[in-house]
């Protein structure tokens, strides 16, 4: 019992002169920040007439986001799909180029290769009613986008439902990437 008293007696000096020995006034110590690795940066490089803000409303990715690489890679999943959608259907899009900064910020570059805009070379059609679905609104020397299509198909199927035809129209593509045309094949069923 009498060691204890001397331990905490003795305890209780040295932080009397450790206090003392602090000097006067404010206390100032240095704050070590380490920002987190937040996107600063997502550059698109893919040369002129590049369609960068539709293209950026396809990310995942968004500035002041905190890096995610498997965003990253839907991200460049998305940018290819945007840019088939619009006719480029020999584009390719690298993994993404990822920079780390001095203060933790994150650079991000995705590296396009467009390739050649499409074009509809030939628009066949297949199955019945036909006559009845309308104007067709392709034609050869249209660009090949796939938006464009997709309307196209739908604006079939419900011309011919109007006329009692419930009928589904598919879309067939045949790609020729050295010439960069599409061949498209409407068909019923």
């Amino acid at each position: 019992m009498r060691s204890i008293v001397v331990l905490t007696v003795g305890f209780a000096i040295a932080a009397m002169l450790v206090v003392r020995s602090l000097p006067e006034g404010d206390a100032h110590a240095d704050v070590l920040v380490v920002k987190t690795q937040e996107v600063q940066s997502i550059s698109i490089d893919g040369g002129r007439g590049f369609p960068l803000s539709q293209i950026r409303d396809a990310l995942q990715t968004k500035i002041g986001s905190i890096v995610d690489p498997a965003k990253l890679e839907q991200d460049r999943v998305a940018v290819l799909r945007e840019l088939t959608m619009r006719g480029y259907l020999s584009a390719t899009v690298s993994a993404p180029v990822v920079t780390y900064g001095p203060e933790g910020g994150v650079y991000i570059v995705f590296d396009v290769e467009r390739g050649p805009l499409f074009h509809i070379r030939n628009v066949t059609f297949a199955g019945d009613h036909w006559s009845e679905a309308g104007v067709v609104p392709l034609a050869s020397g249209d660009e090949a986008r796939g938006d464009r299509l997709a309307r196209v198909r739908k604006a079939a199927e419900e011309t011919l439902a109007r006329h009692g035809k419930h009928l589904q129209v598919h879309v067939e593509i045949t790609t020729d990437a050295a010439d960069a045309m599409i061949d498209v094949r409407l068909t019923t069923r």
